[in-house]
Formats: structure tokens, C-alpha cells, sequence
């Protein structure tokens, strides 16, 4: 299972490549954090996977990482670190947009806004809690 740290290490060696899939990166961040939900971990265990990460290269994805961890703190009822805080942008991004392979068209722009959860908005990031649940 994989910790923030290790999420953001894998983010930074994908944006480093010449076309980062935004979707199978989205894919992943959903996935892993997901993982966290469904493990029965114990207080230390969630501890280590909200360690602090370096930098993704990257001000947009850090800050989307930033916010999922925070809302998945909410959803495993334990506080958000303090690094959760460090990122916000100053104009709104939704990381759809920086796909090569889908088109956001403005009335899902709009439901991916409504549906973003608050730690995610904060952040200058809108991506729907939808995306983030696994089937």
C-alpha cells in the first residue's frame, strides 16, 4: 500500500515524462488512497501513509494530492498533517483539463465543481468525490 509520499514520488516520475496520462494518474491517486479506506489500519499505520511528501514538481497536482489526502482524513475520521495546508492555487483547475485523451465539456466542469469535496475545493482543485469511488 502506498503512502502520500510515495504517491508523490510516482506523480513527480510521471509529469517528468514527455505525455503524462492525466487519466491513469487520476486512476491512481484514486486507487491508492481508496486502499487506505478498506484496510483496517491501525492509528500508526495511517500515520506512516500521511507522512510528508516532497514535491511533485508540479503546484497543481500538489496541491489535488493535498486535498485528496485531507478528504480521505475525513473519511478515516483522523486529522488532516499540517502538509495538507502548504498548496493552494490562485486560479481554479480542474486536472481534466490537462488531458490529451478527454474534453470536459462545460455541464460536467460544472458537476465536477458541485461534487468536489470542501478539502479538495480549498485547494483551488475541482475533482468530484465520484472520481475517487472504486466500483
Amino acid at each position: 500500500m502506498n503512502g502520500a509520499a510515495a504517491i508523490a514520488d510516482w506523480l513527480r516520475g510521471e509529469l517528468a515524462g514527455e505525455r503524462p496520462d492525466v487519466v491513469f494518474m487520476l486512476r491512481v491517486i484514486a486507487r491508492e488512497t481508496d486502499r487506505w479506506l478498506h484496510a483496517g489500519l491501525t492509528r500508526e499505520e495511517v500515520a506512516t501513509l500521511l507522512g510528508e511528501p516532497g514535491t511533485t514538481g508540479n503546484k497543481k497536482w500538489d496541491a489535488l494530492l493535498e486535498g485528496v489526502v485531507a478528504y480521505r482524513c475525513s473519511k478515516l475520521g483522523v486529522p488532516r498533517p499540517s502538509w495538507t495546508r502548504r498548496t493552494s492555487l490562485d486560479v481554479g483547475w480542474n486536472p481534466y483539463d490537462d488531458s490529451t485523451s478527454m474534453t470536459v465539456s462545460p455541464a460536467w466542469a460544472l458537476l465536477d465543481t458541485l461534487e468536489t469535496p470542501a478539502p479538495i475545493l480549498d485547494k483551488g482543485v475541482t475533482y468530484s468525490y465520484r472520481n475517487m469511488e472504486l466500483v
